[in-house]
């Protein structure tokens, strides 16, 4: 329902722009500072800077070079937020010495500079919770030195009008906190001010401590991550050196990795045929996407950076004999360059990957092959189109076309052809006969490997919610782990995991992005969380969802056919990479879409067409969640479904003090609608989501935005109600509440979420999950 996906609209709109920067104060002349006793939440400063979408940037520096280097790149910044300012922010500068009062006070700053360089920042800095001496900066009288280190501090209350934030990014030396600040506009561009805690300090680019604010802004101490020790070479090999960070792997086991790692070097060499010196390569490991993403802002499975020559990897089970070859990606970027084939550069370090996600990628794209699911070479070979498609699709079609072309070609020709490839389009069709045989005979040599069936208990659970955007809280967190704990306590055997991507104009079909930002519900969040909840024995679900700008799914609709088309083809490479991500990681359940009320009643062959793309490569269970009401009474593909999801925010009463009793005879009428359904199909049906919030009256309109009211026993009765009326329903087979937090901490004690973490409804779900 609209209203239900309203909450996401501030939360992702936030996301997007970045939860940051903030205000100012005069230069030349000092400015004095106002202190206000009731001091603002980061609720409203966020709405704050919702409101007003703009940044003024203040930057000040000793050296002239660096003040026109700064000028002429917040110039460009600024340019570029003019061009495009849909969910973004406008980027306006000024240099230090030029600010006044009034642009202190109504503006939101960021600034940037050492105090001796900004004299807007020296002033901000003395209302900060830090301290600076002769060498570096202090956190409760812990000392973290050097000319390298940098402070990047976000979403703090502006001393001068506090119901505005600032953000400032400081140092002891110009140079590092400049060059610093150049990489975070070069690789953020206008999201430059974001960041996942609200204090971070870098050495260098690692970021060594991090940590939130309490509610009266001071340092909280339970949220504080120290990773300036524990960073350690543990082994040194012929071409790489080894560095376990916070005790990620014994000593002892490094040995067969990097055996197994200088082997495809020597390997890789040979192939290419390429003596003479290379430098040499650090290999970075972390024992959780967690940590990874804390020191580097980077959650990924593995990554690589040419400029200091780094591989930085996590190894843990949850990823056990599962590489992916970015050591050689390393390596051959420096014996090849780049290639202008983006299919060429991804593919050709999988080549010499063995164990790509376990199986091997010749494997998965078997597997890919034998349902109807491959790229076609005209598709791979866009370099445009691979940018909407699902990354391990790419990857493992490349690393095929690289084995096709090496066929094809031989070795010499490909390694000629490898940098400047560029094929013409008659190039392509001469090449695609061969292709499709190449894929054939590949699927043939790698038949499916036998898999048990899962019979489905009867589901007990919530949509667990990526509600923490900070890595520390959100999905693949050790809070996250905590959470999920919980709801094994309280008796649930199923957790529905939600990956959001978004559509920004309801009309128009455009391509669906996949979460990839450290902090957000990308794909090792969703991995790690599934795994850990498959550990404590719980049956994953895996829920792709669709955030339509200030709308909501349902009223996705386009306005001709033509455009109908684009958006299942867009729909289905991104709905497709989360099957294959199911696939590999060997999760139950699917759904394949979640109120399209629009898109289902009107392109029934789409959807069946869809579903049989789908179950193809996915051999767990398939569902759609339909909205309450028309769609999920209306849909006529639910036979092709292992399960009927329904989302069911159905009112149960108009009143504002209603009897038990009618809540009870008015759910029955619900019942009836969807006993009609079970009889149409004879299909289970599971409440793929149902929920109240801890509102007064929250049966009068169960998807709708909350109040400032408080009331878990009204929460509570609607629970109970559900609960009764669904008790040995033979057309009901689960039921997966609206919602649960990454992180039990989730707005405190009294909030009035969704959630029944910490309430009276807490009790309810466990009395009739354990019974």
């Amino acid at each position: 329902m609209k209203m239900k996906y309203a909450a996401l609209a501030l939360i992702l709109c936030l996301l997007v722009l970045g939860a940051v920067a903030l205000q100012r104060s005069p230069t030349g002349a000092e400015v004095e500072l106002t202190e206000n006793d009731s001091l603002p939440t980061r609720r409203q400063l966020r709405r704050s800077f919702f409101d007003k979408r703009e940044v003024l940037v203040v930057y000040g520096f000793k050296d002239e070079k660096l003040l026109e280097k700064s000028k002429l790149l917040l110039e460009e910044l600024s340019q570029s937020s003019r061009e495009n300012t849909w969910r973004s922010v406008s980027i306006l500068s000024k240099e230090a010495s030029k600010v006044n009062a009034r642009d202190v006070r109504n503006n939101i700053l960021y600034l940037v500079g050492t105090p001796e360089g900004n004299p807007v920042l020296k002033q901000f800095v003395k209302n900060i919770p830090f301290q600076w001496n002769q060498n570096g900066i202090l956190i409760n009288r812990q000392e973290y030195p050097g000319e390298a280190t940098v402070l990047s501090l976000s979403f703090y209350p502006s001393p001068e009008n506090d119901s505005l934030p600032f953000s400032l990014l400081t140092g002891k030396d110009d140079v590092h906190v400049f060059d610093f600040f150049q990489k975070k506009v070069r690789e953020s561009g206008r999201s430059f001010f974001r960041q996942n805690m609200d204090y971070e300090i870098y050495n260098g680019a690692s970021r060594v401590v991090m940590g939130d604010f309490d509610e009266g802004w001071n340092l909280d101490g339970s949220n504080i991550f120290d990773f300036s020790s524990g960073n350690n070479l543990i082994h040194s090999s012929k071409h790489y050196d080894f560095i376990s960070h916070q005790n990620a792997i014994p000593a002892e086991d490094v040995i067969s990795l990097a055996d197994s790692i200088e082997q495809t070097t020597e390997d890789i060499l040979n192939f290419i045929g390429k003596a003479g010196e290379l430098p040499r390569f650090a290999y970075h490991i972390y024992k959780s996407a967690e940590e990874k993403g804390l020191m580097l802002g980077n959650t990924t499975q593995a990554h690589y950076d040419t400029l200091d020559n780094t591989v930085h990897t996590v190894i843990n089970e949850n990823y056990n004999e599962n590489f992916i070859g970015r050591e050689n990606s390393l390596l051959l970027k420096q014996l090849l360059g780049t290639a202008k084939s983006n299919a060429l550069e991804s593919g050709f370090p999988i080549y010499f990957t063995d164990h790509w996600q376990r199986e091997g990628y010749r494997y998965w794209a078997a597997r890919l092959t034998e349902s109807g699911n491959t790229l076609l070479l005209e598709e791979l070979l866009d370099n445009e189109l691979l940018a909407m498609e699902s990354p391990l699709i790419i990857d493992c079609m490349s690393a095929s076309l690289v084995a096709f072309l090496l066929e094809t070609w031989g070795k010499e020709t490909f390694l000629k052809q490898f940098p400047a490839w560029v094929p013409t389009k008659n190039e392509i069709q001469k090449l695609e006969a061969g292709w499709q045989e190449f894929l054939a005979k590949n699927m043939k040599l790698f038949p499916r490997k036998a898999t048990p069936g899962i019979k489905l208990p009867y589901l007990k659970g919530f949509n667990f919610a990526h509600e923490g955007y900070s890595i520390y809280n959100g999905y693949g967190s050790r809070k996250a782990t905590e959470a999920l704990e919980k709801q094994k306590q309280m008796g649930c055997n199923t957790i529905a995991i939600v990956p959001y991507s978004y559509i920004r104009d309801k009309n128009t079909p455009a391509a669906f992005r996949f979460s990839t930002n450290a902090g957000s519900e990308n794909d090792e969040g969703v991995i790690c969380s599934a795994y850990e909840a498959k550990k404590m024995g719980m049956i994953t679900v895996l829920k792709p969802q669709i955030f339509a700008g200030d709308s909501w799914p349902g009223e996705i609709e386009m306005l001709n056919e033509k455009d109908w088309g684009k958006f299942f083809d867009y729909y289905y490479r991104w709905i497709r990479h989360y099957a294959f991500l199911a696939e590999i990681h060997g999760m139950d359940v699917l759904c394949i879409g979640v109120e399209f009320t629009r898109a289902t009643l009107t392109h029934e062959a789409e959807w069946r067409k869809m579903i049989q793309g789908l179950r193809g490569l996915f051999h767990g269970k398939l569902t759609y969640a339909a909205n309450w009401g028309e769609e999920f009474e209306n849909i006529a593909f639910w036979d092709e479904l292992d399960f009927i999801g329904l989302n069911s925010y159905y009112p149960l009463s108009k009143n504002d003090n209603p009897a038990d009793k009618e809540l009870r005879d008015n759910f029955e009428t619900v019942k009836v609608r969807i006993e009609k359904v079970y009889d149409r199909f004879k299909k289970p049906i599971v409440f793929t989501e149902i929920g109240f919030r801890s509102i007064d009256m929250p049966w009068k309109n169960p998807h709708a935005e909350g109040d400032d009211s408080f009331n878990e026993e009204h929460q509570q009765r609607c629970y109970e109600i559900i609960f009764e009326g669904i008790d040995n329903q033979p057309w009901c087979k689960g039921i997966l509440w609206w919602k649960f937090p990454s992180y039990l901490e989730y707005q405190g004690r009294e909030n009035s979420a969704f959630t029944p973490n910490n309430k009276k409804a807490e009790a309810t779900v466990r009395k009739w999950f354990m019974k």
